[in-house]
């Protein structure tokens, strides 16, 4: 193939059979690597535009009055697409569409060979965060002025299938034998191109090595000598606090005192071996301020610091930004690594395996597999996190991730290579190890056998500390995670390599195997059966729409015990006959070599079974009495939908007992750590009320009295009073009315998923075509999802539960309004909550003091950080809630914000001060918040 036609649409919806047109159509198109043609032409196609297809494309129903109809522009079409590959992003709708709108008009649609775009790029850029094409083309460069009009979208795509090539052209052998393996099962007609670039191809050169077959980046990991570091601390603080070292690296940086005031803070709690607690308002620019005192103990000291995080994305912009920087800043260099759980990293041999097997699997496993092969040329960590795989679920990443099970360890053919055993070298020989909470938790269980032995620690993203550590040790089972796997063993699937292979090896012990594992199955459906009659009695609804209920160890439970032991006898032969027939293979020398991937593959899903096994144990039949057990079940889906949890009621002893006491220098940090200016709370939570602890509040240098305003409406109903039906009519016409004004750009918080739906569909019914609105559990319950929803449209509302904004970043220009429809207390049915509130009353305290309102206080902190992120933003939040004034503890919550403007009133007297704020100009700054 050497003609591509890369072809984009515009149209006025997705079905031609119910009446959608084109309204555009352009194409690109590409003969020898080089773009010779553009064409683009609007379509008359008699039809009306929807107003959210205008808003979209930005072409108006007026501007098809002279464009030539659709079969004026045929001809010229037919003639490109001959002897050409049609390439489009998203191929199965521009095709379809296309060879619709042919057909209808008399022409011959086209069959030839196709390429997809998003299929490729998948392949090509497996790392990337979205395959949007406006995405792709922000990062990968491409021409793109005009998204979702077909002109600059067809470009954008020619330029993108470009660059495609050149990734496919530039692959070792290795892999592009793998990928011919693999092509068959795609959309795209990629078999010619593959041979074509193979026997281009070679083996391996530069930074690429081959080994056992697989294409891999070269990675020399030597660990450096640690050298004898002098260096005076005053020193290093004077020379920052002259600004003439920063200045260079970061020019505009602007002397903060809070932040002088942390790095102090930090350096006298490393010093005098103590434990911190430190809240460093917005903008502060806490990580520098912990990172400059951390690296210069780690290094000057040797004592290695460790430091948490909860999300994915601080841990990478500490390694990739701030260490590097903080580097700059210091007269020595700082050696840095970022280490994760071990299921983070991909198993070589797991690949191998999966590579080498030759039976059908599904579209997004092949994918997947293609995905890995072209990622293991580029990765250096081996860190499946830089993996965007079509098959994300969580049986592949299983079988793809390194495990206890599957390591070998210095026996396993890859053990120079692991990407694991690598990580743990960088780690013991590093000054800073950076982590997650998740990481570190597990350290506890498995008492520092993970982390290398550090005594040192900084704990940033505190306030999610407790809440990490009452999920980490909890269990959690959901019917499908074992319903799957007896499934695999029963049915011939796509996925499915052992139920052939063990019919023809061990066909009498695996006949009766496969009956034990078919009336386990059986069982298994009969007791989600009796958990589902069992949830259904007096079942509350979760703040995500669930049906959420506590287990009581009752008399109607005992029926799900009766259900749960007949399922453990079955389960219990089912697996024991499997392990003979495990026993029986390993011991026969004649299956040699050629059944190497099926005894894996069966030794990994007895492995599977037997955690499942432990879990359901846990849960279900071994139930602790200082743990709290609930189920969730989806509002729709089969009964069986349903998910069993288990938590700790109390986790602060353990951290007591098994962290903080361990541990001689921490500093717990985040910016919302106190209630009413007091840490009492986080303290008592932490388990950290034996300890000697020092605190510091550190306050935001923005300026909230210019940037941010609170609106508290007071003709908003009391939902005491007035009911809740007349409470959603309210603020349904007060998110309204300040749509109205904002022009969208608004996230709206609720408690309740009830309420979030009811008022959602309320305000759909008051606002025209021209605002999206996009509901959490209504379009998607990813927030990735739906924040990329939200970033995409002018005019966007978003509605969602108070505990949304727990990791969600929006950058200020997208985000200027957040409104709280009802204070973010957790919801009273919440299991943890439930159980921790329960506990307070039998100690004699009070839920609603010691509990229920600091957690709200402190998530209403949250919401304002989450508003303001620059000294160039403005915002407003609002709040619906009148028990804010009402209330005697609503004083609380504005006490706990930084000083900022106050606005009562009317909603309708609210529009014109929101209007006026949002409008207001700022001060030009050059300030830069992330330091």
């Amino acid at each position: 193939m050497s003609r591509y036609v890369v072809l984009d649409l515009e149209t006025t919806g997705v079905s031609y059979a119910e009446g959608d047109r084109i309204i555009q159509l352009a194409y690109t198109v590409i003969e020898e690597k080089k773009i010779v043609k553009t064409f683009n032409t609007l379509i008359n196609s008699e039809t009306t535009i929807p107003a959210f297809v205008q808003q979209l494309t930005q072409i108006q129903t007026e501007d098809l009055a002279k464009a030539p109809s659709f079969e004026e522009i045929v001809p010229e079409l037919m003639e490109d697409l001959n002897n050409s590959c049609f390439v489009a992003h998203n191929v199965d709708f521009d095709l379809h569409f296309l060879n619709e709108t042919l057909e209808d008009t008399g022409y011959t649609p086209y069959e030839g060979p196709v390429l997809d775009t998003v299929e490729l790029s998948r392949i090509a850029f497996p790392s990337e965060s979205g395959y949007r094409l406006s995405e792709l083309a922000e990062n990968l460069s491409l021409h793109h002025v005009v998204p979702h009009q077909a002109d600059s979208d067809a470009y954008a795509t020619a330029e993108l299938f470009l660059k495609i090539s050149e990734v496919f052209r530039k692959l070792p052998r290795p892999a592009l034998k793998h990928l011919l393996g693999i092509e068959h099962m795609l959309k795209s007609s990629l078999r010619p191109l593959l041979e074509e670039w193979f026997e281009q191809a070679e083996d391996a050169a530069g930074e690429l090595e081959v080994y056992r077959g697989i294409a891999l980046r070269k990675i020399n990991y030597e660990a450096a000598e640690n050298e004898n570091i002098e260096a005076d601390f005053n020193e290093v603080f004077a020379d920052f606090q002259t600004g003439e070292t920063i200045s260079k690296v970061m020019p505009g940086f602007i002397r903060r005192s809070g932040q002088e005031e942390m790095i102090n803070f930090v350096h006298q709690i490393f010093t005098g071996s103590k434990i911190g607690l430190v809240e460093a308002g917005t903008g502060t620019g806490k990580t520098l301020a912990y990172l400059l005192p951390a690296a210069y103990y780690a290094a000057v000291y040797k004592e290695k610091v460790v430091i948490s995080t909860e999300t994915i994305q601080l841990q990478e912009q500490l390694l990739k930004k701030e260490v590097p920087l903080v580097e700059k800043l210091l007269p020595f260099p700082v050696k840095p690594a970022l280490l994760k759980g071990r299921t983070h990293y991909v198993c070589l041999q797991k690949v191998e395996n999966l590579l080498d097997l030759s039976f059908q699997e599904s579209y997004e496993r092949m994918v997947s597999k293609a995905q890995i092969v072209v990622w293991l040329t580029i990765t250096g960590t081996g860190d499946v996190e830089e993996l965007n795989l079509a098959d994300a679920s969580d049986r592949f990443l299983r079988e793809v991730s390194s495990d206890i099970q599957s390591c070998a360890g210095p026996d396993c053919p890859w053990f120079s290579r692991c990407f694991y055993q690598r990580a743990k070298k960088a780690a013991k020989a590093a000054d800073v190890v950076i982590t997650n909470h998740a990481m570190l938790l597990s350290d506890i269980v498995h008492e520092s056998q993970i982390l290398p032995s550090y005594s040192s620690v900084i704990i940033d993203e505190a306030h999610h500390l407790e809440e990490a550590a009452t999920r980490h040790f909890g269990t959690q089972l959901d019917y499908a995670s074992m319903a799957q796997l007896l499934n695999d063993f029963t049915t011939r699937g796509q996925d499915n390599v052992l139920e052939p292979w063990l019919s023809l090896y061990t066909p009498e012990m695996w006949k009766r195997c496969k009956e034990k594992i078919q009336q386990a199955r059986e069982e298994w459906n009969d007791l989600f059966l009796s958990i589902y009659s069992y949830a259904d009695k007096g079942a509350g609804r979760g703040e995500t729409g669930d049906v959420s209920k506590v287990i009581v160890r009752d008399e109607s439970w005992n029926y799900v015990l009766e259900a749960a032991h007949r399922f453990h006898a079955v389960f219990t032969e089912a697996v024991d006959e499997l392990k003979k027939i495990e026993l029986e293979i390993s011991s026969d020398t004649s299956t040699g070599p050629a059944y190497k991937n099926e005894q894996t593959a069966l030794d990994r899903y007895i492995h599977e079974m037997d955690d499942l096994h432990r879990k359901f144990m846990d849960l279900i039949t071994h139930q602790q009495e200082d743990n709290v057990y609930w189920m969730e079940r989806a509002l729709k889906g089969p009964k069986q939908s349903i998910t069993i949890f288990s938590s700790p009621t109390e986790v602060s002893q353990l951290l007591a007992d098994r962290f903080f006491q361990k541990k001689k220098r921490v500093i717990l940090t985040s910016a919302t750590l106190t209630v009413n200016q007091s840490f009492n709370f986080v303290i008592r939570q932490l388990g950290l009320e034996d300890f000697e602890v020092e605190t510091k509040v550190v306050a935001s240098p923005f300026n909230w009295s210019e940037q941010v305003a609170l609106m508290i409406p007071n003709d908003i109903p009391l939902i005491q009073e007035a009911g809740e039906d007349a409470y959603i009519h309210s603020i349904a016409q007060a998110i309204y009315q300040t749509a109205e004004v904002t022009e969208g750009k608004m996230l709206v918080l609720f408690t309740s998923y009830d309420m979030l739906r009811k008022t959602y569909h309320l305000v759909s019914n008051l606002l025209d075509d021209s605002y999206m609105l996009i509901g959490q559990g209504i379009q998607s319950k990813s927030r990735t999802k739906l924040v990329k929803m939200f970033q995409q449209f002018d005019r966007t509302i978003l509605f969602g539960t108070s505990s949304f904004w727990e990791g969600v970043d929006i950058p200020g220009e997208d985000l200027s309004v957040i409104v709280m429809a009802r204070l973010p207390f957790s919801p009273p049915s919440d299991p943890v909550f439930k159980a921790k509130s329960d506990k307070l009353k039998q100690e004699g305290a009070s839920p609603f003091i010691k509990l229920a309102l600091p957690q709200a206080v402190l998530r209403f902190k949250q919401g304002f950080g989450r508003l303001i992120r620059r000294e160039t933003d403005r915002g407003i939040v609002i709040v619906l809630d009148r028990r804010i004034d009402t209330a005697r503890y609503g004083k609380q919550f504005v006490k706990s914000l930084p000083d900022m403007p106050v606005h009562r009133g009317s909603i309708y007297d609210l529009e014109t001060e929101i209007d006026a704020w949002l409008h207001k100009p700022l001060k030009e700054s050059v300030y830069d918040g992330d330091h």
